[in-house]
């Protein structure tokens, strides 16, 4: 399929505004001076301190009412993990409430990322299409599904693709597909018709070589907020909207950056009607999370949500984000131990920091007041299988699990979850057959109310 590029007008506006943006960071942080930023414990600065002053929580969008202030006091310290994880699992395919309905959506495939995103009585899914072993690149696959996990809108070649994970979202009415090319950030709203072929815009400005300091989430209203490194030397992380659902809102809007960060990296985002919830990790390996209310201001200053691992300490992964009702749910990976700490509207982190369970490889969706959280983890003497875990709004897991997969194979890749109305989707790519390298994708979707 052809592929079809923006609107000259459109780069135009991301560079516009993307240079005003600059502009007034400038403007804005030359009188800040140095300050202090809170520490656990009332403790001295920590190192990637910047300067924060109240008058800069003043914007005309109203910030989140349980909003930090200087009375009150420092959040929780880290602490070690709660809790001994989750090792109890039953089966979805087993389990007659979950009424699971499966089909395979992709065969033959080389590559393992998938991507889905569901609403009331849809899902939609994109996974990558390796054209040629030895060339790099892959094409953008397509495709919808109704509840029960059967096609409805047929799969199509979207465009080209580097091979970092596209991502989709459901924007209300459809869908925003967002991706990597050679040319740095890519993305269409795509259709169930095959015609015409959707209008692919970009973000030029957002290079492919930062792919991995990407993070992107939709926004109630169905726009896109993403947070790039920012400035030349990425000291900052700049936080814009994009990919509007509204036709008279601008095309790329940037918002703001950060205060308060000191190399960072790895960020994660999450948006709910108040603001943005951002978190990253930092040069020292600290995880710090911060809050950003909806016209892009920092509106109070970071706390750190890990702290820095000990030497020898094992390898800590990306944090995920995911919003919830009472503000976010962060969680990552060290070693093997998922942990889970909840962050409020505020971005103040809860009392515990919680260990889920052993896998590797989490993905967040939302569920009651809380998250799920899937992973990759051994269950039944097998490794690798899709598992998941609820977790209630302080961030503590449920007694048990379940198990997603069916047990067969070993399944290598990070699963996708979304929820769909009152189901969930679940997708995940598993070898073919034993000795098999080639891949089938898989979507599983089950009544959310069955998951314990």
């Amino acid at each position: 399929m052809k592929q079809v590029r923006s609107p000259e007008i459109a780069t135009r506006a991301w560079t516009f505004g993307f240079v005003g943006f600059a502009t007034s960071l400038v403007l804005g942080l030359a009188p800040a001076g140095c300050g202090q930023r809170k520490t656990e414990g009332g403790a001295g600065p920590a190192p990637s301190a910047s300067a924060a002053t109240s008058a800069s929580a003043a914007t005309s969008a109203d910030p989140p009412t349980t909003s930090a202030s200087v009375a009150q006091a420092p959040p929780p310290p880290p602490s070690e993990p709660v809790g001994s994880g989750v090792s109890s699992f039953v089966a979805a395919a087993q389990t007659e409430a979950c009424k699971a309905q499966s089909g395979d959506i992709a065969t033959y495939l080389q590559r393992g990322e998938v991507t889905a995103a569901g609403r009331e009585g849809a899902i939609a899914a994109a996974w990558l299409i390796k054209l040629a072993a030895n060339k790099p690149g892959a094409q953008l696959a397509f495709a919808g599904f109704a509840l029960d996990a059967k096609q409805v809108a047929r799969a199509r070649g979207i465009g080209t693709a580097n091979e970092t994970a596209p991502r989709i979202f459901s924007n209300g009415a459809g869908w925003t597909l967002v991706w990597f090319d050679g040319d740095g950030l890519a993305y269409t709203k795509p259709r169930w018709e095959t015609a015409p072929a959707p209008v692919i815009e970009r973000l030029s400005t957002v290079s492919a070589a930062n792919a991995d300091d990407v993070a992107l989430a939709a926004t109630p209203s169905g726009a896109i907020v993403a947070v790039a490194p920012f400035n030349m030397d990425k000291a900052q992380l700049g936080l814009f909207q994009f990919a509007p659902t509204d036709a008279a809102a601008p095309a790329v809007q940037a918002l703001g950056a950060t205060h308060h960060a000191h190399e960072p990296r790895r960020s994660a985002v999450a948006a709910d009607g108040t603001g943005y919830t951002l978190a990253w990790h930092e040069g020292d390996g600290r995880i710090v999370v911060s809050r950003f209310d909806l016209a892009g201001k920092e509106i109070d200053e970071a706390y750190t949500l890990a702290a820095a691992p000990p030497a020898g300490a094992p390898a800590r992964e990306r944090v995920n984000l995911v919003a919830t009702t009472k503000g976010a749910m962060a969680v990552w990976v060290e070693g093997d131990k998922i942990l889970a700490r909840a962050v409020d509207a505020a971005a103040r982190p809860g009392d515990k920091t919680w260990l889920v369970g052993r896998g590797r490889a989490p993905a967040l969706a939302p569920i009651g007041d809380g998250a799920l959280v899937v992973f990759l983890g051994q269950e039944g003497g097998k490794d690798d299988q899709v598992l998941a875990v609820k977790l209630s709004e302080s961030g503590e897991p449920s007694s048990t699990g379940m198990r997603i997969s069916d047990g067969t194979g070993p399944v290598k890749d990070p699963a996708a979850v979304t929820p769909a109305g009152p189901r969930f989707g679940f997708l995940w790519t598993e070898p073919m057959s034993n000795g098999v390298s080639t891949k089938r994708a898989i979507l599983r979707t089950l009544e959310s109310s069955c998951i314990p």
